[in-house]
């Protein structure tokens, strides 16, 4: 065991197979008789050239700003994970979840929305009284009542607008826990490799 010898494809996949169900390196090793670090150069190359199941054919290249790549490689670092390319893909697995519409955030949306428009009639109706007073020279007929009837319509727009920024938040945390879950797998892996590399 350990001495050097060409992989064939086969191998190179079972590779990838094993790893990314956590069968520890010295296993794989030992299994295929060639040495820890041919395992460690096929994972390498794997990231960007076999995947379980299949060679990887098509290339993905995307424009970013210098900002836009540090706030991801910092989101990643955050999670334990070093390899942009296999986040990518993972997050490109998890699309289903992480870009599905959030059914209940868009009805209470709905909701509120129309509760804005009954405000804002509202309002119309009372700045029509008071400029048809005014163009006839008449009285304002704007009372202590009606100035209540303003601040109750204020209070419930910061309601409404404190309500939509607590379900945006909300949604935030919900998308978080969505990626960290698509991630966590390939965080696993890293986290086990590093450890791996560290006691050979």
């Amino acid at each position: 065991m350990g001495h050097s010898r060409r992989l064939t494809d086969q191998e190179r996949r079972q590779i990838v197979r094993e790893r990314a169900k956590g069968v520890a390196v010295s296993a794989i090793s030992a299994t295929l008789k060639v040495s820890p670090k041919t395992v460690y150069n096929v994972l390498s190359r794997g990231r960007s050239a076999v995947s379980a199941n299949d060679s990887r054919t098509r290339v993905l290249t995307m424009r970013v700003t210098d900002r836009d790549l540090r706030g991801f490689d910092a989101a990643l670092a955050r999670r334990g994970i070093a390899h942009r390319s296999d986040a990518m893909r993972c997050l490109m697995l998890a699309a289903d979840d992480l870009l599905r519409p959030d059914e209940g955030m868009t009805d209470e949306l709905k909701g509120m929305s129309a509760a804005l428009n009954r405000v804002g009639n509202n309002v119309n109706q009372v700045a029509r009284r008071l400029n048809e007073a005014k163009r006839k020279g008449e009285r304002l007929p704007y009372t202590p009542a009606s100035h209540a009837e303003i601040r109750d319509l204020a209070v419930l727009v910061f309601d409404m607008a404190d309500q939509i920024q607590e379900m945006f938040r909300a949604r935030r945390r919900e998308l978080d826990l969505e990626v960290t879950k698509a991630l966590a797998g390939l965080a696993r892996q890293e986290a086990a490799q590093v450890a791996e590399h560290g006691a050979e």
